[in-house]
């Protein structure tokens, strides 16, 4: 039996997405995990992980594009339902404070989207009541007009439109050239990445113990390769094919474009496709990525016995988890994406809002940590 075009793209997300979410778990792979280690313990161990999937994902993608081999212009679409990530309009602030309610919220809810699926399927309850009220806050902001009446409406007159200024896209190698008097090219484009690229990996590996720490080497490596091959599949020629294709379907699938792995408007897509009475409509790339980390990580959990049931401890632990997941449906809407849809997959890209919003995430994150230390501190006062 032959699979459609858009059948074949769900199932490579959600192929790609089980890896995810058993190396995942398998390596305690966290940006709030690194960002703690690093604040707390002055580790940077995970964080140089992290960064080194950041650096592979770079690169990939910068080499596909130089060789035509992925359309990555394919970003520039306003169309909402997916992360514009190269759109001209460059409306810093939403980013900025994207960001940071989203490093906040990360943090006093345990984890990030990306762990909260991991640990789901470790068979933590917590982390599904994370999700939901997650997902119903992004739904909130993607599915109603409270994003625009709350935010946009004041944010977005605060950008900086670099097409008024002949830039087509916000990249740091377009906006370089256009500043220069020139245009970007593939070989701009390609340095740009390589600058990038291999500037964060030579960090990452001037580090003799992590260079000796097999786990924390294959994370970064495995997970970066991840997000460049997901950018294949959606902005290499089946993608372009698919995009040509759904002109012409009776029932256009929503968030069908180019992408990579992003966890926060994917759990509103999730709800949609629940709420629609399971409408394929709804049933996107994003939500076979969600998917697919959740089953991975359950079966690495499965074959190796590593099962944690938990539920919230007092009251408090509840409300804080409750208020870290709104705040991270907000935020991750806002900044059009998570740690890993804006701190990997759209730093590969090279894209000014990308970097703004993983500074802002992991500049909340530890502003939230020094405060918590500081209350535990002062709690008998």
């Amino acid at each position: 039996m032959q699979i459609d075009l858009y059948s074949q793209t769900l199932l490579w997300g959600f192929g790609l997405a089980f890896i995810f979410g058993a190396i995942a778990n398998k390596t305690n792979f966290c940006t709030m995990g690194a960002v703690s280690d690093w604040i707390n313990m002055g580790d940077l161990g995970r964080m140089r992980a992290w960064a080194l999937s950041i650096a592979i994902a770079t690169l990939g993608v910068g080499l596909l594009e130089y060789a035509g081999i992925i359309d990555m212009s394919l970003t520039t679409s306003t169309d909402t339902s997916n992360p514009p990530y190269r759109v001209a309009n460059f409306v810093w602030l939403r980013h900025l404070v994207g960001g940071l309610f989203f490093g906040v919220g990360m943090t006093i809810s345990s984890g990030c989207g990306n762990k909260s699926l991991v640990r789901l399927g470790e068979g933590n309850l917590k982390s599904l009541v994370v999700l939901v009220v997650m997902s119903l806050a992004a739904s909130l902001m993607l599915f109603t007009s409270f994003d625009y009446w709350l935010f946009l409406q004041w944010m977005t007159p605060l950008g900086i439109d670099f097409s008024d200024y002949g830039i087509q896209s916000q990249d740091i190698s377009s906006v370089i050239s256009g500043i220069a008097g020139s245009e970007a090219t593939p070989t701009s484009g390609l340095l740009a990445a390589l600058v990038i690229g291999l500037g964060i990996l030579i960090w990452v590996l001037r580090e003799r113990d992590f260079r000796a720490n097999p786990e924390l080497i294959t994370a970064g490596l495995v997970i970066g390769a991840l997000v460049v091959i997901a950018w294949y599949i959606t902005a290499g020629s089946g993608g372009q094919a698919l995009l040509e294709e759904l002109d012409f379907m009776d029932e256009r699938p929503y968030a069908a474009g180019a992408q990579s792995f992003s966890f926060i408007a994917p759990t509103a897509h999730a709800a949609q496709y629940i709420f629609q009475g399971f409408s394929l409509t709804f049933l996107s790339f994003g939500v076979a990525t969600l998917l697919g980390v959740i089953v991975g990580s359950f079966l690495y959990t499965l074959i190796f016995r590593r099962v944690r049931i938990e539920w919230f401890v007092t009251r408090n632990d509840f409300l804080l988890h409750i208020a870290g997941a709104i705040l991270m449906g907000i935020g991750g809407v806002l900044g059009m994406g998570c740690t890993i849809g804006q701190g990997i997959s759209g730093v590969s890209t090279l894209a000014l809002g990308s970097i703004v919003t993983i500074v802002a995430i992991i500049a909340g994150s530890a502003m939230t940590m020094k405060y918590q230390y500081y209350l535990m501190m002062h709690e008998d006062d």
